[in-house]
């Protein structure tokens, strides 16, 4: 009963010199109707046309057999995989015929692939339920029908515990997954993969048929991977790119222009040519700024787990911050005023990121504060009420205070965010749009905090927490912070 099956579904090798020859007279038969129209048009006379044929039948024959026999090897072998037969003895070639031993290194890798992915996807199907549910992605197990026969604890979670005997469809209004299950459970088609929305959150769908019925009935499982931080953070990355793209680019565009005008009309004009150096010195200044700003944001990010074991004496930094800065606030025509700090304020830190902190903050309020007006630093040891995000009862706060035009409330909860510049400040100061997002990721990086307040009768107030441990004697001391949990960019 056997042998008429094996040869209906084998190649019949007896057919194979007749399919050969045919094949060669199918090749030739363009030669052939050349030498008749030559012979017909007595260009050629007939032994001579004859003569010619089967000369080219010939070449043909011994140019196209040793294909003919890679092809056929390669026949036989591909079908023994798709009967699962011993495919110890793999065909040999010869060194050139080099495609042919590609081809067969590419069925052998797609064999192993498709054989691996089986064995995974069986073993997830047949492995018992304490597997199952320690897997962390939710994973539902569906019929011929699309109805829910299996569910991990994952997707209990996410679906409800009863979502056992529900139908697909039922627990999803996306048509996009609905239509692929179609495709999936009743057209045949091995594997689909789409994005969903679900509860809020971005997953991605893989309905992958299994290669055979499971238990339960199982014909397909339905795997759904979280991507809602993943589509975030690609979303932050594009926005930043898009931002110092354009931040970029406006600088470049003038350099550009003024270049190309120095060359042409205003070559021989001196007044013009050292007011527009001096507006290309200043683009490209701004250019520097930016660039280091965005290294900085690279650095601060790569060292964000470094574990922080320095002391620092924040009484220290103030007066050296004040005085980098002074001539600056001169040029304004306003004052930094320095207030009398607590001496126990030393913490545990980077010194340099925590000047880099204060001299953003005071240059700030230098920018965007009132001529005559002046800039007030202050600090303190006070009780952590303000700040549960800090862990320590006892906090070291450092307040930078101008008086210049008020931020608004609408404003202050994007003040941090990169690039982000409040619209009413835009014309009077330029900057990167990058220093108080530099300053939190810094904050962030003591296990600190910041916050900005901002009204018509107070002016503006940034203010750093800094967290201190209280002694056994009562003083403060401080704690060396684990490495904070800070954001990814």
């Amino acid at each position: 009963m056997d042998a008429p099956q094996n040869q209906s579904q084998n190649p019949n090798r007896s057919d194979v010199p007749y399919k050969f020859a045919e094949r060669v007279l199918t090749v030739s038969l363009p030669t052939a109707l050349m030498l008749v129209i030559l012979v017909l048009g007595g260009e050629v006379e007939i032994m001579t046309a004859l003569t010619g044929f089967a000369m080219v039948v010939c070449l043909t024959i011994v140019l196209a057999l040793p294909f003919l026999k890679n092809l056929q090897n390669l026949t036989q072998y591909v079908h023994q995989i798709a009967q699962e037969e011993d495919v110890s003895n793999v065909p040999a070639f010869s060194k050139k015929d080099e495609e042919s031993v590609r081809i067969i290194a590419a069925i052998n890798q797609m064999r192993n692939i498709w054989a691996t992915r089986t064995e995974q996807l069986t073993a997830q199907t047949l492995s018992d339920a304490a597997v199952l549910d320690s897997l962390p992605d939710p994973l539902l197990m569906l019929d011929g029908d699309g109805c829910v026969i299996g569910a991990n604890l994952a997707a209990r979670q996410l679906f409800g515990f009863n979502v056992r005997g529900r139908m697909l469809r039922d627990l999803t209004d996306s048509a996009d997954l609905a239509a692929a299950a179609t495709l999936v459970l009743q057209q045949g088609v091995i594997k689909k993969t789409l994005e969903i929305n679900l509860n809020q959150k971005v997953f991605n769908a893989k309905l992958e048929r299994l290669p055979a019925e499971a238990k339960a009935g199982a014909v397909a499982v339905l795997t759904l991977f979280d991507m809602t931080e993943r589509k975030l953070f690609e979303q932050m990355q594009a926005d930043f790119i898009a931002n110092a793209s354009h931040e970029l680019r406006t600088p470049l565009s003038v350099l550009s222009g003024f270049i190309e005008t120095l060359q042409s009309t205003a070559k021989e004009d001196e007044a013009a040519r050292e007011k527009f150096l001096s507006i290309m010195q200043n683009q490209a200044g701004r250019m520097s700024a930016l660039i280091e700003s965005l290294l900085c944001l690279s650095r601060l990010q790569i060292n964000e787990s470094e574990q922080l074991s320095e002391k620092v004496d924040i009484p220290e930094i103030l007066p050296a911050v004040k005085q980098m800065l002074d001539a600056k606030a001169e040029k304004n025509g306003m004052k930094i005023v320095l207030k009398p700090c607590a001496q126990t304020g030393a913490v545990y830190g980077n010194a340099g990121e925590l000047t880099q902190v204060f001299q953003n903050l005071v240059d700030n309020a230098l920018k965007y504060g009132k001529t005559g007006g002046t800039v007030t630093v202050s600090c303190r040891v006070t009780n952590n009420a303000a700040v549960p995000d800090i862990k320590s009862p006892t906090v070291y706060a450092v307040a930078v205070h101008n008086t210049g035009d008020p931020i608004s409330a609408d404003c202050l909860p994007h003040l941090f965010e990169r690039f982000y510049r409040v619209a009413a400040t835009k014309s009077k100061a330029v900057g990167t749009g990058l220093g108080l997002s530099i300053v939190q990721q810094i904050v962030k990086h003591h296990n600190g905090a910041i916050t900005a307040e901002s009204s018509n009768e107070t002016g503006t107030v940034f203010t750093v927490y800094l967290p201190v441990r209280i002694a056994n004697d009562g003083s403060e001391t401080t704690e060396s912070p684990a490495p904070a949990d800070t954001e990814k960019p």
